[in-house]
């Protein structure tokens, strides 16, 4: 391990195979750079979902003649998720294969436990690529099986990583790789605008359409096309008001775009709702093809983006704050100042997304770390580190009793699953069983049913008082279902969500009676959705917080 080598043996470990997110793209994209710049590149895809390539990842890999292997980890987003059971069973395996490589760094996409316990004992360096977070995650005190070096793309979610896992965190932006620039002059003439992003709540698409719509009404000449997997009923609200409204001919939402550099080139400007994201990848995209940025201030886009210089950033996330910058946008075009912002658009790219500059980034932090963890172990001063041994200590008992016990679960590999989240929310419950809570289970559907097997055996001293159920009366097995009206008059009360479809609507409704996340209510599946209204709240405490924190 040398930080001054002049070529760096690095392996990759990926998304699911037939997954592909913005995530996973950046840590491939990072990959690419650290192979043009003639370093040794070993990707690994996961294949805990199956071995089915995604069209994206093979088409990126056949092109650039880019090898890789598949192997068997499971990776999350937030740290209630782990998959004790895949730890345990693959740890020897993933570790021989590592271990072949003799690599100098270990870089993971998103948190994967398995190949950090792989690094400690191999005294490799592992960097975890992750982003937004929720302080209501770390309510709860976890095991240290986490990275302890961590990249980000925007500042803002790298300190509150640092902040509240206490990493080593870096922030490197998104790179986009682009061969001519297009330049762009905009007239008086009709305006393309795009928005790109799966269509959903935290994306903030509606928001965008009636902010357009409303430029529109102001006699703006301009079309509007969006671009992004549209799936559920917030796409649905999307279409239904571009259909009330009769802006079909002004307004077209494509669904998922394989050809993103073409969509680009036909546009004029971006515009990005997003209300929760830590640095959207659209908008370095648009840089790339000499768009002008519309965005709201969301996680790390303030960074970059400076509100008439290089860009427009609306004061909010709601319509008539985009509409203004609309607004802004023309009168800017119309009395010429468009060209200067669009020119410190092109530097602001260069300077912070083009591959030179990312690749120096890149290869800045590669070497803080290993420096960083070769004093480390030269002076001997680690911290006292979890290993793969202390955590099957821990586990493997709670395994095997899942495992003699099976037949008494209607699903055991779904209650495998959540051993590491029951394991720490255990004292937790524990405490307020002592102080005379009461303990709800919300839902009935088969998740209910195994969310009750699970507290029922692996923590009998709890009480269930009753099921929670919006539609459904009378009784669940043995225990009373009440409505959420009972429930909410209650002070004292523990719930435990066993639902999928629906979550977010629940979550929304506890936060509103203001029930905090695992200290009030437990979400006993794995977390689908975390509500924008949910994140606020507690950023803006963090945004108040931090500076003080980190400083001591």
């Amino acid at each position: 391990m040398c930080a001054d080598k002049e070529s760096y043996t690095i392996v990759y470990f990926l998304d699911y195979g037939k997954n592909f997110g913005g995530a996973a793209n950046t840590l491939l994209q990072q990959a690419l750079l650290m192979k043009r710049a003639k370093h040794k590149v070993i990707l690994f895809f996961s294949d805990y979902f199956g071995s089915e390539m995604n069209s994206e990842y093979k088409e990126i890999c056949t092109n650039l003649f880019i090898d890789y292997e598949w192997a068997t980890y499971s990776l999350i987003t937030q740290p209630g998720d782990i998959d004790v059971v895949c730890i345990d069973k693959y740890y020897e395996e993933l570790r021989d294969r590592i271990a072949s490589y003799h690599p100098d760094v270990l870089h993971s996409v998103q948190i994967n436990p398995c190949v950090e316990l792989i690094s400690r004992e191999l005294k490799i360096p592992h960097i975890m690529n992750v982003y937004p977070l929720l302080p209501e995650f770390f309510y709860i005190d976890y095991m240290n099986i986490f990275p302890h070096y961590h990249l980000c793309d925007s500042w803002y979610y790298a300190r509150q990583w640092q902040h509240y896992l206490h990493t080593y965190s870096s922030c490197v932006r998104t790179v986009v790789n682009i061969r001519n620039r297009k330049k762009r002059t905009l007239t008086g003439r009709t305006l393309n605008f795009i928005c790109v992003g799966a269509v959903y709540e935290d994306k903030n698409q509606l928001s965008v359409i009636k902010a357009f719509h409303k430029a529109l009404l102001g006699g703006m000449q301009a079309k509007l096309t969006l671009c992004g997997y549209i799936d559920g009923n917030y796409g649905k609200e999307c279409f239904r008001y571009i259909k009330e409204n009769d802006l079909q001919s002004e307004i077209i939402m494509k669904g998922f775009c394989l050809n993103m550099c073409k969509e680009y080139s036909q546009n004029d400007i971006l515009i990005c709702g997003s209300r929760r994201e830590s640095y959207p990848n659209a908008v370095s995209e648009a840089m790339a093809n000499g768009l002008v940025i519309i965005s709201t201030p969301v996680g790390g886009v303030p960074e970059i983006i400076e509100d008439g210089r290089n860009g427009y950033l609306a004061r909010g996330y709601l319509e008539d704050a985009l509409l203004e910058k609309i607004m802004q946008v023309q009168k800017d075009i119309e009395n010429g100042k468009i060209e200067q912002i669009l020119k410190k658009t092109e530097e602001t790219f260069l300077q912070f997304h083009s591959p030179q500059a990312v690749t120096n980034q890149l290869l800045q932090y590669y070497k803080y770390i290993l420096e960083d963890y070769k004093k480390k172990i030269i002076a001997d001063t680690n911290e006292k580190m979890v290993s793969i041994k202390d955590f099957r200590n821990v586990f493997v008992p709670l395994m095997k009793k899942l495992q003699e016990n099976k037949m008494r679960f209607t699903d055991p590999e779904k209650v495998a699953q959540k051993l590491w989240y029951l394991y720490h929310i255990t004292d937790i419950v524990n405490e307020a069983n002592k102080s005379g809570k009461e303990f709800f289970v919300w839902g009935t559907g088969k998740y209910g049913k195994s969310v009750k097997e699970m507290l029922e055996f692996f923590l009998p001293q709890l009480h269930i008082s009753g099921f929670i159920d919006t539609k459904k009366s009378g009784k669940f097995y043995e225990y009373k279902i009440f409505s959420l009206n009972e429930i909410m008059v209650k002070k004292n009360v523990i719930i435990f969500i066993a639902a999928i479809n629906g979550q977010s609507e629940m979550i929304e409704k506890l936060e509103s009676a203001d029930k905090r996340f695992n200290r009030d209510y437990f979400i006993c599946k794995n977390l689908v959705i975390v509500l924008f209204r949910m994140h606020r709240k507690v950023e803006l405490v963090f945004k108040n917080t931090l500076e003080v924190a980190i400083n001591g």
